[in-house]
């Protein structure tokens, strides 16, 4: 794969670009082929988690390791620091032998693309934008931006106007397909299916809606949503997740002084017809919850302190709210809304009053659908990068 006049013009005005900094030890290589996934941002990382899991599901011996520019301790279970400099790139290259690069979104840093293309290390384009690409190459090297776009396999765009952007800066038209986004949820959380089955025939045609990893400061504003809601659909079951199992019995006395019939998940196996509020004090069962509830709100999304990913009741059917404050979900969050899968509320106050409407009409099952499908589209966009990975594997006779 030869490097172009007009890109090695570029990168001779760049510097060598040698660092500073020795490589840090790496783990060992596992057996089998290694695809290198580079992303530019930690939320990127489910994405190549979920193309990972695809990829093994048939046992083949294919490892993903994903790298990050701006690498955070807490992030070292799911990925590595990116190399800096060439000396750094080449011998996290020596090290891990990956068979294929996959560049996602971000910066195109013509540093590690010419690293790869010296490898002749076959690479992929996806989650593609346009945004950005100015500030890579300037225009002073004539072909520069072209050479460093023709070097991928196949280019993944996120919608038609990225690949209109792409297509103009110099990517072959013939290697561009518009897709959409990678899949980026997570496998659906399981659950004991005679343990869903058991619920389900105890709560019946009961209405039902579900607040999960509610913080401490939260539960005041659930009691209220719960008691506005009750005031039309009389029985009305609340299924209370604390963010923290040892706060279930303080939510239950909670719930039960303001009047509502309240038992705790490990003192009553199922909820009898009398029971208005049920607190799970056992941890690991959101899976049950979610494939119960019709409505799930997202809980420390109006107190802040953390949320679960609203992506996980979406999967499962769920239709979702959440507060204005879903760090670290803001683009799954974002993606559920623009789709009109989900619900923003703004304080407290709007909680019960979208319970009973969401409840009381067929809207749930609107929202439930767009949030299903927000959470599946990417799916075959993932299937295709599974099934390129696959070809190339093979061609290699691994």
């Amino acid at each position: 794969m030869a490097r172009s006049l007009s890109i090695a013009a570029y990168l001779a005005g760049l510097g060598g670009q040698v660092s500073s900094d020795t490589l840090a030890k790496q783990p060992p290589r596992p057996f089998g082929a290694v695809i290198w996934a580079r992303c530019c941002h930690p939320d990127q990382l489910t994405a190549i988690e979920t193309l990972n899991r695809k990829l093994t599901e048939d046992g083949d011996p294919v490892q993903v390791i994903a790298t990050l520019p701006k690498w955070e301790k807490s992030l070292s279970d799911r990925a590595l620091p990116e190399p800096r400099g060439r000396d750094n790139i080449r011998l996290f290259m020596d090290h891990w032998n990956p068979v294929m690069g996959i560049w996602v979104r971000g910066d195109l840093d013509p540093i590690l693309l010419d690293e790869w293309r010296e490898a002749d290390l076959p690479s992929l384009f996806v989650d593609a934008t346009a945004e950005g690409l100015e500030q890579v190459a300037g225009s002073w090297v004539p072909g520069a931006m072209r050479s460093l776009l023709s070097q991928f396999e196949a280019v993944l765009t996120l919608d038609q106007t990225a690949a209109e952007g792409l297509i103009r800066a110099g990517t072959p038209q013939e290697v561009v397909r518009v897709t959409g986004p990678m899949e980026d949820c997570a496998p659906p959380l399981p659950c004991e299916d005679k343990d869903r089955q058991s619920l389900a025939k105890a709560v019946g045609t009961r209405p039902v809606w579900l607040a999960v990893a509610v913080p401490e400061s939260e539960i005041a504003d659930i009691c209220k949503a719960h008691k506005f809601a009750s005031h039309r659909a009389h029985r009305l079951l609340l299924i209370i997740v604390p963010r923290d199992p040892i706060d279930a019995f303080e939510f239950a006395a909670h719930m039960q002084e303001n009047g509502f019939y309240t038992t705790l998940r490990s003192e009553e196996p199922d909820p009898d017809e009398l029971t208005q509020v049920y607190v799970d004090d056992i941890e690991d069962e959101l899976g049950l919850w979610y494939r119960i509830s019709p409505v799930t709100y997202i809980g420390g999304t109006l107190q802040g302190g953390g949320c679960r990913d609203p992506f996980e009741p979406a999967a499962l059917g769920s239709a979702v709210l959440y507060g204005p404050q879903v760090t670290p979900f803001q683009k799954h969050a974002g993606r559920l809304n623009a789709a009109g899968a989900s619900h923003l509320i703004r304080s407290g106050s709007d909680l019960g009053p979208l319970v009973e409407e969401l409840l009381a009409t067929d809207k749930v099952a609107t929202l439930a659908h767009a949030a299903w499908d927000v959470t599946s589209r990417g799916a075959d966009v993932t299937n295709r990068i599974v099934r390129i990975i696959q070809r190339r594997t093979e061609e290699l006779g691994l």
